[in-house]
């Protein structure tokens, strides 16, 4: 029977943990490899991963130093012997039938990579959730996508679910030598998907429920606002550059177009805090997008309203009212969809 390796990256989860790896002991699939990566925890994790592991042999538990996420991921597919690689976040949780749904549909048309539907839910709906389901089924139906119908789905139609690893099926061997980018922990899933979608894999898209992400505050990184910031720009930067290296002009304006909205927010952060070092930075970075040979392919109403914004937040103070009353409205939304 064929294998499916489960990559757990953990640290201090052990408010989580017993509900993520309940979830995957449930699965009607049954042949699975369990690696549990633990980085570094200091709280109960690893005693609660013990204390499973004993009643069920499939549980692997590896252990590091504190290194980070992708380090963790890294090590779980070294470790991996499985046909197919399933990462799943150790404070998320998935739907009983979702792997066996995977390996039949992978397995029956030659499928690289799979993933479905990833739902958000605070800790509360997420414990109410998983009593629910447990007699439901994935009725959801198949979607194929190769060439370019798959980096149509990166970079358009799903782009916000292959964003992130959590709930991907990767076939070992499609994955190969690849590895998540270890210098970053924001956004280094987001390269890891782009990477493989780069050579043509056949992906296929379950249209049903099967992911459970859990939004809390702890599952941010310890990174501040200006962190975060500066490497989502970088993971922004680095897949606009090899789509426009490769000629894809449509693709690396979507990226472009998310580097200057940045490049703008950062900079009404820096002018509204009086940081005149940031703010020089920040006019540096502007006026680089500016003078490269992509921005002259956003429509011309585009391009004014970036100018609009950029001037207008330099000299005049009720553009920047009006900006962070946006910003705070969009914050706002976030919080009220976390609370659901």
């Amino acid at each position: 029977m064929i294998t499916v390796s489960v990559i757990i990256p953990m640290h201090n989860a052990e408010s989580y943990i017993l509900q993520c790896l309940e979830s995957v002991l449930r699965q009607t699939y049954q042949c699975l490899e369990i690696l549990v990566i633990d980085d570094g925890s200091t709280d109960r994790s690893m005693d609660i991963c013990r204390e499973l592991s004993g009643n069920d042999s499939r549980i692997k538990i590896l252990s590091q130093e504190r290194k980070g996420v992708s380090s963790a991921r890294n090590r779980g597919l070294e470790e991996a012997a499985g046909k197919y690689i399933f990462f799943l976040d150790s404070d998320d949780m998935i739907h009983p039938c979702l792997l066996e749904r995977y390996v039949r549909q992978a397995e029956s048309y030659q499928i690289e990579f799979t993933f479905c539907i990833c739902m958000q839910f605070n800790s509360l709906k997420m414990g109410e959730k998983a009593q629910k389901m447990s007699g439901e089924d994935l009725k959801g139906m198949w979607k194929i996508g190769e060439k370019k119908e798959a980096e149509e789905w990166f970079h358009c139609k799903f782009d916000q679910e292959l964003s992130r690893i959590g709930g991907k099926m990767i076939r070992r061997d499609t994955i190969g030598k690849q590895r998540f980018d270890e210098r970053i922990s924001i956004g280094e899933d987001t390269i890891f998907i782009h990477s493989l979608v780069c050579r043509e894999m056949k992906m296929a898209y379950l249209d049903d429920v099967g992911y459970f992400y859990r939004m809390r505050p702890a599952s941010l990184t310890h990174l501040d606002e200006e962190d975060k910031n500066r490497q989502i720009l970088w993971v922004c930067e680095k897949i606009k550059n090899q789509e426009y290296d490769m000629g894809h002009i449509c693709w690396a304006l979507k990226w472009d177009k998310k580097i200057i909205w940045g490049i703008l927010s950062d900079y009404l952060t820096a002018k509204r805090k009086k940081d005149s070092e940031s703010c020089r930075h920040f006019r540096q970075m502007m006026m680089t997008e500016i003078r490269h040979p992509l921005y002259k392919e956003f429509p011309g109403r585009t391009k004014l309203l970036f100018y609009v914004l950029f001037y207008g937040c330099s000299y005049f103070p009720p553009f920047r009212l009006l900006w962070t009353v946006k910003q705070r409205f969009w914050q706002w939304q976030a919080v009220n969809l976390q609370r659901r």
